[in-house]
């Protein structure tokens, strides 16, 4: 079954209710005569063609307005991965629209490739476009500075908490353009292995490890890792989602950390998350092999059943369409929020894209800018959902939506998703800390100090006062 969205409002999606439809209300309680509704068809029709006409008018002006590049080349540097079909689309569009032409330089996923990205940027060997993680992780792990502040008839097309999020804007500066999907953070599942052993969604945690026990005497892995080298980062999914159950749980845990009242070492919840992974690990509901398993692994053991439940974002859907032998196996894959200890703690992580910066340093710079603009516009995104099932981040963009997605949207319709305040710094130790952890090399304190280090490395370099800086 697919459901059809049509430019979803940003705030259900950030886990607010959802608006009521605006239906016609007369109020009088009586029919309107024939004539009056004659009338009322007749200035309907021309409105709706107004309207079109409009549309048709904006559309024809937006062509004829657009960045003409000149036949330049334009540096992308981005990960190998992000290099999917629909992006691809996006790129082809906007280079026959705007008459340039995209050199892209592939870096490897996870720690690696963020070290070649942190190296050629200190070199200052920097590319024109910079695909990569966001306004806040940019402006932290790389420097704020660095970076241009970005406008534009673009930023139209987007809400103010896409635009004002921790993903596009760091200390007022808008300096990421989104592009791509809002991510949700979860569990995916297999609903025939759940069928096949009766198994309901679990909505709390006692009922996510009966569940696996279930699972595990059936002989099916409950849950897969994929914990090999370059794909540590997959093992960030569970830790980040606890992060917004830390917040719900205690409100103003965020607030604790970022004025440094209180250290990552002090948030209850976190620690539990952290017992509760390496207790999935000790009692065998996860595969033995999690450090020679990659996110590959994981998505052929998800769409084959011999996995049953993978924690992930919503980003392996497109992962998944490629690998599916048929419609009904990618439908077989559902989502659902990684289960706290209570059911009304159970809501799932949302955040905003990632996307575009611009190095000023940048010989093309204030190209490269004008670029950004046209591969986040409604219409180019629109090419991208041509292709590629998602929550869109643009505003008016049409998409079916099946299998993950459809949960997804289900979920942010119920309220049960929301967002995370910001947090200050990053957590660049999380994902090999954790995999050590699981090898049993660190305990669950370990990490949360390796957080705590982090974050006091980020406050020096920045001179914070809260630190004693």
């Amino acid at each position: 079954m697919k459901k059809k969205v049509v430019s979803i409002l940003l705030c259900a999606a950030m886990g607010m209710t959802a608006l009521a439809g605006c239906g016609n209300s007369s109020g009088s309680g009586s029919a309107a005569s024939e004539p009056a509704a004659a009338v009322q068809e007749e200035s309907r029709e021309s409105t709706e063609e107004a309207t079109q006409a409009g549309e048709s008018q904006e559309s024809a002006a937006a062509e004829n307005t657009a960045v003409d590049g000149g036949g330049e080349t334009l540096n992308v540097m981005c990960h190998s991965s992000w290099r999917t079909d629909e992006a691809n689309a996006v790129f082809d569009y906007v280079a026959e629209k705007c008459n340039v032409k995209f050199e892209f330089e592939e870096v490897p996923e996870g720690g690696s490739g963020n070290e070649l990205i942190f190296a050629k940027m200190q070199s200052g060997e920097v590319p024109d476009i910079l695909w990569w993680q966001g306004a806040k992780t940019s402006a932290t792990e790389i420097g704020e500075d660095l970076f241009m502040e970005l406008s534009g008839d673009w930023t139209k097309d987007y809400n103010a908490n896409i635009l004002e999020s921790p993903n596009q804007t760091y200390n007022g500066r808008l300096i990421c353009a989104p592009f791509g999907d809002v991510t949700v953070f979860g569990m995916c599942y297999n609903k025939q292995v759940f069928a096949d052993n009766n198994i309901q969604i679990p909505q709390t945690w006692d009922e996510f490890l009966a569940a696996c026990e279930t699972l595990k005497a059936a002989g099916v892995t409950p849950m897969y890792i994929s914990g090999t080298t370059d794909n540590e980062w997959t093992l960030q999914i569970i830790p980040i989602d606890a992060r917004l159950k830390q917040e719900s749980m205690v409100p103003g845990s965020i607030e604790a950390l970022n004025s440094h009242k209180k250290l990552w070492a002090d948030m209850e919840y976190m620690q539990v998350t952290f017992e509760r992974m390496k207790e999935m690990k000790d009692k065998g509901y996860i595969q033995d092999t999690f450090l020679s398993d990659s996110y590959a692994d994981a998505q052929e053991a998800l769409l084959t059943g011999t996995a049953a439940m993978y924690p992930q974002a919503t980003w392996i859907y497109a992962e998944l369409t490629k690998l599916a032998e048929s419609e009904e196996e990618l439908d077989n894959i559902g989502f659902f929020p990684i289960p706290a200890t209570d059911a009304a703690d159970s809501i799932a992580y949302t955040e905003t894209p990632t996307g575009f910066v611009i190095p000023v340093s940048g010989k093309k710079a204030d190209l490269a800018a004008q670029i950004v603009g046209e591969l986040v516009s409604k219409e180019a995104m629109t090419e991208y959902y041509k292709l590629h099932q998602g929550i869109p981040a643009v505003n008016g963009v049409e998409v079916e939506l099946s299998s993950i997605p459809a949960d997804v949207s289900a979920l942010m319709e119920a309220g049960k998703t929301n967002t995370l305040p910001n947090t200050l710094y990053s957590t660049p130790s999380m994902a090999s800390d954790v995999q050590a952890m699981l090898a049993g090399d660190k305990t669950p304190k370990d990490v949360l100090a390796g957080y705590d280090t982090d974050w006091d490395t980020y406050a020096k370099e920045a001179g914070n006062p809260d630190w004693g800086y």
